[in-house]
């Protein structure tokens, strides 16, 4: 038994001077956003929520107030959603607004109807579906409400362009696949 242990313990040892060699990764830096596709994220979520202020409260507010007001939650709202995972019946509202403005923006850029459904339940988990024919374009989980509720518009709007960017790229990628019989062709 024991040049078993003495080998377990050098193999140990070995490994662990790998694990030193090898460096922590971290997360890249965020590259920059495309100014028309986060003006268009912007403009569809303030349409969005305009057609939700039946009595005009919000009207006179820049986009940028419509979003702060209507949309961020302070960091001890988000603190408060973190520590018993519950989430708001505010976030529960926001997250469809969200995944629709996204759809928006990739109908406009695409000239193909997206169609989204999003849901969260009670205790912060969920999903987000954007879909064009029988190809799924972007699917996110939600767990524990993570990313929402957003402290940041600039969090806000680049969680919204890496979505369009993402089912856009995968449009793209399957394009030439659906170009022949279209989108509803293909076989799952």
């Amino acid at each position: 038994m024991e040049p078993m242990a003495k080998t377990n313990i050098s193999l140990s040892g070995e490994a662990a001077q790998e694990g030193a060699a090898v460096q922590r990764r971290s997360r890249s830096s965020h590259k920059p956003l495309d100014p028309d596709t986060a003006d268009a994220f912007v403009r569809r979520l303030c349409h969005l929520l305009d057609t939700e202020d039946f009595f005009g409260k919000y009207a006179s507010f820049t986009p940028q107030a419509k979003i702060a007001k209507q949309f961020l939650a302070s960091a001890e709202d988000k603190s408060k959603s973190e520590f018993n995972c519950a989430v708001s019946p505010e976030v529960r509202h926001q997250v469809p607004l969200v995944f629709q403005a996204v759809a928006g923006v990739m109908e406009e850029k695409s000239g193909v109807i997206v169609q989204s459904t999003a849901e969260i339940n009670g205790e912060g988990f969920g999903r987000g579906l954007l879909y064009t024919g029988r190809v799924i374009l972007v699917l996110k989980s939600l767990r524990a409400g993570f990313p929402f509720p957003f402290t940041a518009e600039e969090k806000l709007i680049r969680y919204g362009v890496e979505c369009v960017e993402e089912g856009l790229a995968f449009l793209h990628k399957y394009k030439e696949i659906t170009a022949l019989h279209g989108l509803l062709s293909l076989e799952g």
